[in-house]
C-alpha cells in the first residue's frame, strides 16, 4: 500500500497514512493481474503479487506490529478481501479505527496508487457494513442477553462447557474474580442453580428471579416443585413441606445452601439483583441482543455483512471485558449449532487491541478461556479468527502461537522483538527475520504462513479500497447507518430467545451420578415471563395469547385491534374505542352546557380531566408498543384512574337520561356504552373473585376495589386456571340462555290461538325454531358444565 523507500516516523499510523497519500510522491508502477484468492500486496523483493486462497484464514492469523507499522492497514486489506471473498465478518474495534471500513476510498486517488477501482467498486457495492454501538443508540444498538440458555442439542461434555461459560458470565459481571478463592465457590453454586433451576422448570430467567433463588435455593425449588404444600385448603391448613432430602433425593438437587454460606447467598444476590434496574440494564435491554445467525445474515439478499463492534461506547473496563466475554459466549455456542465446515469459511471474527482481553499467565480476564477454546474449535466448523496487537509482550503467547499466519511489523523496543523471537520458536519459524524488524517501515511486513510459502514472505500491503485516517467519533458513525440498516435492526430487538431446557438436561446427566428416572422437557420460561411482563391486552396485540387470567382494561388497548388474535380482547378494544367516541363527544355537549350556563366549571373540568386523561393513556399506548417495560409500567398506573372512568360514564348516563344533560344525540351510543362498560367491569370482577381469592380482612375500602385489578398481576397468573377463551365461553352460554328466554317470551305472548291466520306468520315459527336451537345448546353446554364441575371437585 506504501512505497517501500518511505521514511520511518516515530508519530501515530493516522498521520503516517496522511504522508503516504500526498499525490505528489513518486509510486512503483505494478503489472496488473486478476486476483484468483486473497490480495494482499506485493513481495518487497521482486514485487510479484501476493495472492493467497482465503482458505489459510482457516487455520487462524495474528497481526503484530508498534504504532506507525501499518498493523490496522494490513487488517483492513484482509478484511477487504475476505468481504470480496464472500465472508461476512465479526468485527470488535475498541477504538473507531476499523469503523472508516463503512467508507470509500475516492477513486482517483486509489487510480493514482495503482488500486484496482473495479474491486473497489465491486467491494463497495456487495458489502453491508453495520457498525453496532453498545449502551448507546448513536450506530446500531447492540445488548447481552445473559440468559439465553446454550443450544438444546448438545451432548453432556459439550452442555457442561457452555453452561460453565454461562455461569463464568455471571460470577464476573457479580464482581468476583473466578480465579480468586471466593470466585472459584461462587462460579459452581451459580453453575448448579442455572442448570438444575433450567432444568426444572424454575424461573431462573431474569435477575430478580435468580437473586431471588441465589438467597433461598431450597425455599423456592420446593415453593416450585410442590406448589400445592404453599396453598392453603378451605379449612386454612396447608399441607406439610417435604424436608430438603427428601426433595435432593426425589429430584436429583444438590444441597445449593451447603455449597455457599448464607452471608455470601445474601451478598451475590444483592449484586445480581442490581443489574434489574439502573444505568446497568442499558447492557441488557438496550438494543439488538447478540445474535451471530443475525450477524452472518444480510439485510438484503447477496450482500455481505461486516459487523463492526464499536466499544468505545462502553466507558467501563470491567463492563467491556464483560460484554467481550459475552460476545465470544454467543460464538462459541452458535459454533455448536453449525455443521462440519468441510473447508468452507463461514465467519471471520477479528480482534482488534487485544492485549487486555489475553493478557500474559497468571492474569485470566473473564474472556480470556473462552477465547481461547474458540481458536482451538473455530476451524472445524468454518470461523476464521485473526488478532491484531501493537503489544505483543503484553499477550499470552501460547494464544498468538495458534495462529498459523502471523504478518509481523515494526518493532524497536527490546522486549516486544524478544517476544516474537520466543514466538518464532515455538511456532518453529524462522528467526533470522527478527533482525530486520526494526528497520521495516509503515505498510512492510513479514508474512510468515506455511500453508503458503516454507520462508517468511516479505509484504508491502496494497492499497486500501475503504478510506483509512483517524477513528470515528459516535456522531460521525450515526450518520454511516442508513435508514433501512436501522429498520431491520428495530425490527429484530423485539424480545429474545426463549430458554431451552435440553442442554440443561444434558449438562445435568453428565455432572451427576447415573439415574434410571426419566428425564422430562421443562417448558420454556422466558417466553411466559415476557407474555407476563406485557400485560394481557398488549400481548393480545401483538399476536399473543396468555392463559392466565383475563384482565379488564378500560384505558388503553386500540392496539389490540391491530394484530390482536383474541377474541374477548378484541371485543374490549371496541368498547373501549366506544368509550373514546362517547367521552369526547359528551366533553363537548357538556362544553355547550357550559357556554349556555346549565353546569358549572366543576362539572366541565372533571369531564375535560377524565377526557384527556383516556386520550393521553391510548397515545402512549399506541407510541409506546415497541416499549414492553414501559407498557407495563403505563397499565399499572392506568389500573386505579379506570376506576373513575367507569364511575364517570355511568354518572353522565344518569346525567342525560334522569336529568337535564343534552348529549345531542348521543344517548343511544353513550347507553350501548354503559352496556358493554358495566358488563366487562363485572366479568373482571368476578373473575378476580374466584381466581384471586381475593381477601378483605384488613386495609382500606380503596385497597380492595384497587386490589380487584390488581391481584393477578401482584400474584402468580400462572397458577390461575381461567383464560379468556373460558371466559368467553361463560359468557357466550349466558347469552344462549338469555336469548332462549327472551324467545320463549315472544312466543307465549303471540298468543295465535286468537287468529287462525297467525300460525302463517312465517316471524312465529323463525322464533320458535331459533328458541328450539339455543335452547338445546344451552341446557347441552349447561349440563356439561355441571358434570364438569362435579368431576373437578371430586378429583380436588
Amino acid at each position: 500500500m506504501v512505497s517501500e523507500d518511505e521514511p520511518v516516523s516515530d508519530s501515530d499510523l493516522a498521520s503516517l497514512v496522511g504522508d503516504i497519500l500526498n499525490p505528489e510522491m513518486p509510486t512503483k508502477s505494478k503489472k496488473k493481474f486478476k486476483p484468483k484468492g486473497m490480495f494482499l500486496g506485493h513481495r518487497r523483493d521482486n514485487n510479484d503479487p501476493i495472492d493467497i486462497p482465503s482458505q489459510v484464514l482457516a487455520r487462524h492469523a495474528a497481526m503484530l506490529g508498534s504504532t506507525g507499522s501499518g498493523k490496522t492497514v494490513m487488517a483492513k486489506a484482509l478484511i477487504e478481501e475476505a468481504a470480496l471473498a464472500g465472508i461476512p465478518a465479526l468485527i470488535i474495534d475498541p477504538q473507531g479505527d476499523l469503523a472508516r471500513l463503512a467508507l470509500g476510498i475516492d477513486e482517483g486517488e486509489l487510480h493514482e496508487r495503482d488500486g484496482d477501482v473495479e474491486r473497489k467498486r465491486k467491494l463497495m457495492e456487495d458489502c453491508e457494513v453495520r457498525i453496532w454501538t453498545p449502551l448507546r443508540s448513536k450506530g446500531l444498538p447492540l445488548c447481552i442477553d445473559p440468559f439465553r440458555a446454550p443450544p438444546a442439542d448438545l451432548d453432556a461434555e459439550e452442555a457442561i462447557t457452555a453452561w460453565d461459560m454461562v455461569a463464568a458470565g455471571f460470577t464476573s459481571l457479580a464482581g468476583y474474580d473466578v480465579e480468586k478463592a471466593q470466585g472459584k465457590v461462587v462460579k459452581p453454586f451459580l453453575y448448579e442453580i442455572l442448570v438444575e433451576g433450567t432444568r426444572c422448570g424454575l424461573d431462573v430467567g431474569d435477575f430478580q428471579s435468580l437473586a431471588r433463588v441465589v438467597r433461598e435455593p431450597h425455599h423456592e425449588f420446593t415453593k416450585h416443585l410442590y406448589p400445592l404444600c404453599f396453598i392453603e385448603d378451605e379449612d386454612g391448613e396447608k399441607p406439610e413441606v417435604p424436608p430438603w432430602d427428601e426433595v435432593m433425593f426425589d429430584h436429583r438437587l444438590a444441597n445449593f445452601e451447603e455449597r455457599l454460606p448464607k452471608t455470601t447467598r445474601n451478598d451475590l444476590a444483592r449484586r445480581l439483583a442490581a443489574f434489574s434496574s439502573g444505568v446497568n440494564q442499558l447492557l441488557f435491554s438496550n438494543g439488538v441482543a447478540i445474535d451471530i445467525d443475525a450477524f452472518a445474515e444480510p439485510t438484503i439478499p447477496g450482500k455481505i455483512p461486516l459487523n463492526i463492534v464499536y466499544l468505545n461506547t462502553i466507558q467501563d473496563e470491567a463492563q467491556k471485558q464483560y460484554f467481550v466475554q459475552e460476545l465470544s459466549r454467543e460464538l462459541y455456542d452458535w459454533m455448536l449449532t453449525q455443521q462440519p465446515a468441510e473447508g468452507e469459511l463461514k465467519l471471520l471474527f477479528f480482534m482488534d487491541e487485544v492485549a487486555p482481553y489475553l493478557p500474559p499467565h497468571p492474569r485470566n480476564p473473564p474472556a480470556k478461556d473462552l477465547i481461547k477454546l474458540i481458536f482451538k474449535q473455530a476451524r472445524k466448523y468454518g470461523v476464521a479468527c485473526v488478532l491484531a496487537t501493537q503489544n505483543v509482550s503484553d499477550v499470552d503467547y501460547k494464544i498468538l502461537a495458534q495462529a498459523n499466519t502471523t504478518f509481523i511489523g515494526r518493532f524497536t523496543q527490546p522486549q516486544d522483538v524478544e517476544k516474537v523471537r520466543h514466538l518464532l520458536k515455538e511456532s518453529g519459524g524462522d528467526q533470522d527475520l527478527v533482525a530486520q524488524l526494526p528497520t521495516l517501515g509503515p505498510g512492510q511486513f513479514q508474512m510468515v504462513a506455511p500453508d503458503v510459502d516454507p520462508a517468511p514472505v516479505p509484504i508491502q500491503c496494497r492499497w486500501l479500497y475503504t478510506n483509512h485516517g483517524s477513528p470515528l467519533n459516535e456522531d460521525q458513525v450515526e450518520d454511516l447507518i442508513s435508514p433501512e440498516i436501522r429498520a431491520w435492526a428495530k425490527a429484530r430487538s423485539a424480545g429474545r430467545k426463549g430458554r431451552g431446557s435440553g442442554a440443561a438436561h444434558a449438562a445435568s446427566r453428565g455432572s451427576k451420578w447415573s439415574s434410571k428416572q426419566e428425564d422430562t422437557d421443562a417448558e420454556s420460561l422466558v417466553e411466559t415471563a415476557r407474555i407476563k411482563a406485557i400485560g394481557g391486552m398488549t400481548a393480545a396485540g401483538k399476536g399473543m395469547v396468555d392463559e392466565s387470567g383475563f384482565e379488564v382494561r378500560l384505558m388503553g388497548g386500540l392496539s389490540v385491534l391491530k394484530d390482536g388474535k383474541d377474541p374477548l380482547y378484541t371485543m374490549q378494544a371496541a368498547v373501549n374505542g366506544a368509550s373514546v367516541v362517547a367521552l369526547c363527544w359528551a366533553f363537548v355537549a357538556l362544553l355547550e352546557a357550559w357556554r349556555t350556563g346549565d353546569i358549572g366549571w366543576t362539572g366541565l373540568a372533571f369531564s375535560g380531566i377524565i377526557t384527556l386523561t383516556v386520550a393521553l393513556f391510548i397515545t402512549l399506548e399506541l407510541v409506546l408498543s415497541h416499549d414492553l417495560i414501559l407498557l407495563r409500567k403505563l397499565s399499572k398506573f392506568a389500573r386505579f384512574a379506570q376506576l373513575f372512568l367507569v364511575a364517570w360514564i355511568w354518572t353522565i348516563f344518569s346525567w342525560s337520561t334522569w336529568g337535564s344533560l343534552n348529549l345531542m344525540g348521543l344517548d343511544p351510543l353513550l347507553e350501548v356504552v354503559v352496556v358493554w362498560v358495566t358488563l366487562f367491569t363485572l366479568i373482571d370482577i368476578i373473575n378476580r373473585f374466584r381466581l384471586g381469592k381475593i381477601r378483605w380482612n384488613g386495609g382500606s375500602a380503596l385497597d380492595k376495589v384497587v386490589g380487584i385489578t390488581a391481584i393477578l398481576t401482584d400474584s402468580q397468573m400462572s397458577e390461575m386456571r381461567a383464560n379468556s377463551k373460558q371466559i368467553l365461553g361463560v359468557f357466550r352460554w349466558i347469552l344462549h340462555g338469555c336469548t332462549v328466554v327472551w324467545l320463549s317470551l315472544l312466543i307465549a305472548f303471540a298468543n295465535p290461538l286468537e287468529d287462525a291466520a297467525n300460525w302463517l306468520d312465517i316471524s312465529y315459527h323463525i322464533h320458535l325454531w331459533l328458541a328450539s336451537l339455543y335452547a338445546l345448546m344451552f341446557f347441552s353446554e349447561g349440563w356439561l358444565r355441571v358434570r364438569n364441575r362435579y368431576t373437578e371437585d371430586d378429583e380436588v
